[in-house]
């Protein structure tokens, strides 16, 4: 993969896709190679019910599939800083309840880290812990994942006016609502539902917000 470019590449995205393990091998295949068409920077796999066995197999589709588009995809492992070694990704998301960043660092050493957000104070918090970049939301409701509270567009522009490391806007975000999300400063978005209805048909889309 891309590691030794990974964090001027990440300073140039602007599309980040979630993606979980679809159906099957030829669906996943498919579907990556539709979405890095599409222009996706970065996709992170993400499929809390695929065992470990799955998500290495899926893991070397994604990155042959990058490999064959010729384009400068990153490679993001959800959750899991062992897989993203094994899987010789080029970085590890986390959420508010998974390892913090000094001790995936340990794991996965100078790959990408990038945390979950969702209040200015996580988002400092993040910086202060060194991630590379965060997951802004959620922005609004998504059909892929149930909050009890959005931050919506005021944390948006909270993150705009203060956080310097890339920032994702995630969370039920459409391409209808695309202005009023880049009105608030923030020029990166995260998409997983709108991704699965446009290119897998929604047959099957678990994958979750940041």
């Amino acid at each position: 993969m891309q590691t030794h470019s990974a964090k001027d590449l990440l300073t140039t995205a602007r599309l980040y896709a979630l993606v979980d393990a679809q159906l099957d091998e030829a669906r996943f295949k498919r579907f990556i190679a539709d979405i890095i068409a599409y222009g996706i920077n970065i996709i992170q796999l993400r499929d809390k019910q695929a065992n470990d066995r799955t998500l290495l197999a899926r893991s070397q589709i994604l990155k042959d599939c990058i490999t064959a588009s010729g384009q400068p995809v990153l490679f993001i492992m959800n959750d899991r800083p062992d897989l993203a070694v094994l899987a010789e990704a080029d970085g590890v998301h986390v959420g508010q309840e998974e390892l913090p960043v000094e001790l995936v660092r340990r794991i996965v050493g100078p790959m990408l880290v990038g945390v979950s957000t969702h209040s200015i104070e996580q988002a400092r918090q993040a910086v202060q812990d060194g991630a590379d970049y965060i997951g802004a939301g959620p922005v609004f409701a998504s059909s892929t994942k149930q909050f009890l509270q959005f931050p919506g567009l005021d944390y948006l522009r909270e993150v705009a006016a203060e956080i310097a490391i890339p920032a994702f806007a995630i969370g039920g975000i459409t391409e209808e609502r695309l202005p009023e999300v880049f009105r608030t400063g923030i020029n990166r978005i995260a998409m997983s539902s709108a991704l699965c209805k446009a290119f897998a048909g929604n047959e099957r889309c678990q994958t979750g917000n940041f």
